[in-house]
């Protein structure tokens, strides 16, 4: 078991969670085109995106980066892309793997992603434990 997470590249910025899936943790690989699957069990990744008001960016910041994912359960998620902010999750469905990141649009920047929180990603029986987090984040 082992929670992992991406390293700071920028002040208050934090490396990609996919990029820490594929080309650092190496626990996917690509099958065919589109089809990631997880190294070890050969599930294929499930990838959802849960957007909150613009407003809560600081709050959901501080509870990410404490751990304090029951308080993030309780927060209003919104319609997708309606606002700048959204949590970013993969995992595979056995929970043998589970990560998650909060990340902001930046439009004005040409566009990218930053991602505000380090990647988390969740192994074993930390990630079965996470999974139910992470699912009812839609």
């Amino acid at each position: 078991m082992a929670i992992l997470r991406t390293p700071e590249v920028a002040r208050g910025e934090y490396g990609d969670l996919f990029e820490f899936l594929m080309k650092e943790l190496k626990l996917f690989k690509r099958q065919l085109l589109v089809m990631l699957k997880h190294v070890q069990t050969g599930e294929s990744m499930v990838y959802e995106q849960a957007w909150y008001d613009y407003h809560l960016k600081d709050r959901l910041t501080h509870l990410l980066k404490n751990d304090d994912y029951a308080e993030v359960a309780g927060l209003p998620i919104n319609k997708k892309g309606q606002t700048g902010i959204y949590i970013e999750t993969r995992y595979v469905k056995s929970g043998k793997l589970v990560g998650l990141q909060l990340v902001e649009a930046r439009p004005h920047e040409g566009g990218r992603y930053v991602g505000l929180t380090p990647g988390v990603v969740f192994t074993d029986a930390d990630g079965e434990r996470m999974l139910p987090f992470a699912k009812g984040l839609k």
